[in-house]
């Protein structure tokens, strides 16, 4: 492997590629012989399995924070005392008595530690480790994760009015009731429900942007927004929204609000906090979504009923797609295509499947995706997520800057060079990190690649030890060996 670029490198240095050449066939169908290899390498043992989730938070996150294989920035444990914590657990609902009943030794503040633990799949120890520090300070959302108590809560009639009270400053007021009004057309899509804005004081909803203290009809509202509450709502038949001015929109971008939105009008209709990350009742912004995932929908229409007119847009056919968001080769060999929110296999070409049944927490619409070691890393505007064996990393979705420094947001592909380098590309641009000094230690112009700028998606063949750049329907083979850049026109999956 080369060393990091500096001006005297050469072209050969700069791709720390090895310099036996090697030509390419113009035309190989390289997709339809991929076999793709990938190089694991292993920390502390071997990969956990999904049926020991009582301990994969804490291993996998010991793994990440002290191996210094890991290609990211370790994440920064939050200061959380004892006494923070149970403030925290209070809002949310948690009640010491159950534990307590069944272990008399716990104190109060370790039953409520312990319960929270337990419904989160966290090492349920009571003690207040770094695994649970850093869940409990994760903005989200205050309703209590118990509230609801299996009540079935619901509104007894289809047609509901709401009325904003008020606006952030220094925000369009078109903007926030348009992202307002698309997140509740999501809802009435999959429903048999309508929302119509009013200026009634006196609808159904009433939706209020305030600060820890804030009002609530006609009065204060009893529960205050803190320094980690994105918002909180009331079920039925109440019907509240209150947003946290602190997030919004000062620090949070109109994505984060949509689906903030999204999450808080489920419990105005009667749902629950959810435990499963690929669901928009989930109480932490992890997934991004641009409408209610299926695990939602089903809910809902239990609940009300289903959309009696429309219909449901069909999945599509991946011959029929002139585009991939990403291509990503796993650690299990398998090479996956993904647009939107499905992916495709060579298993699954004619059937796509939704990423989040692969990837629970992941957004449903990707900008690069990646595979190192163990861990597979998918991007999105500013923010990465993080998986192993399929479930998402304790502290993820992060800001890219903060986990591979050097790395621009919106990014349009990624891809690894064996064990040392990504490159990550961006219109014209290139940037390469170094996996083991976790900085971009060079970056230059995409066409000392040969390809065009805005390439769709990238990926690396470790077999022919090429980078493959994917635009439309055109596949850009750069040879490590050779430095030479073969065209292919085939299609992939047997189209």
């Amino acid at each position: 492997m080369c060393e990091p670029y500096n001006a005297s490198d050469s072209v050969i240095q700069l791709i720390g590629c090895r310099t036996q050449f090697r030509m390419v066939p113009r035309g190989t169908n390289l997709l339809g012989a991929w076999c793709l290899p990938l190089v694991i390498i292993c920390s502390s043992g071997a990969p956990i399995g999904l049926d020991e989730a009582i301990e994969i938070f804490s291993k996998t996150l010991t793994t990440m924070e002290t191996d210094s294989q890991s290609p990211v920035v370790p994440i920064e444990v939050p200061d959380l005392t004892e006494d923070d914590a149970e403030q925290i657990l209070d809002q949310l609902g948690f009640n010491s008595s159950a534990e307590m009943m069944q272990h008399e030794y716990l104190s109060d503040i370790k039953s409520k530690i312990m319960q929270y633990q337990r419904l989160y799949g966290l090492p349920a120890t009571g003690e207040l480790c770094r695994e649970t520090k850093i869940s409990l300070r994760r903005p989200r959302c205050g309703v209590s994760d118990v509230a609801a108590y299996g009540e079935d809560y619901k509104w007894t009639k289809n047609l509901l009015t709401y009325y904003v009270r008020n606006f952030p400053a220094g925000v369009s007021i078109d903007s926030v009731k348009n992202l307002l009004r698309t997140a509740f057309d999501q809802w009435s899509a999959v429903t048999n429900l309508d929302f119509n804005e009013t200026e009634n004081m006196n609808a159904d909803i009433e939706i209020v942007f305030g600060s820890r203290h804030h009002p609530h009809r006609w009065q204060y509202c009893g529960s205050e927004l803190g320094d980690t509450t994105l918002a909180h709502a009331f079920f039925p038949q109440i019907g509240a929204i209150h947003f946290n001015t602190k997030f919004y929109f000062g620090t949070q971008n109109e994505d984060d609000f949509f689906n903030t939105a999204m999450h808080e009008i489920g419990h105005v209709l009667g749902l629950e906090h959810s435990v499963n990350p690929a669901s928009i009742m989930y109480p932490s912004l992890v997934a991004r979504f641009s409408e209610i995932p299926l695990i939602d929908v089903e809910k809902i229409q239990f609940k009300y009923g289903r959309r009696e007119r429309g219909e449901s847009t069909p999945s599509p056919a991946f011959c029929s797609l002139d585009k991939f968001d990403a291509v990503l080769n796993d650690r299990n060999k398998e090479l996956y295509f993904i647009s939107g929110k499905y992916y495709f296999t060579r298993n699954s070409a004619h059937t796509p499947v939704l990423l989040s049944e692969k990837w629970p927490g992941v957004p449903d619409h990707l900008d690069a995706a990646i595979t190192i070691a163990s861990l597979t890393y998918m991007f999105r505007g500013e923010e990465v997520w993080a998986f192993e064996n399929n479930k998402l990393e304790l502290g993820y979705p992060r800001k890219i800057r903060h986990t591979f420094p050097g790395i621009p947001k919106n990014l349009d592909a990624i891809s690894r060079y064996r064990e040392k380098y990504l490159f990550a590309f961006k219109n014209e641009h290139y940037w390469r990190y170094n996996m083991e000094k976790r900085i971009v230690d060079h970056s230059g112009e995409l066409t000392e690649f040969g390809v065009p700028s805005r390439v769709d998606a990238a990926a690396f063949n470790e077999t022919q030890n090429a980078i493959i750049f994917f635009k439309s329907n055109t596949r850009y083979v750069y040879d490590c060996d050779t430095l030479q850049t073969t065209t292919d026109y085939s299609r992939p999956l047997g189209c």
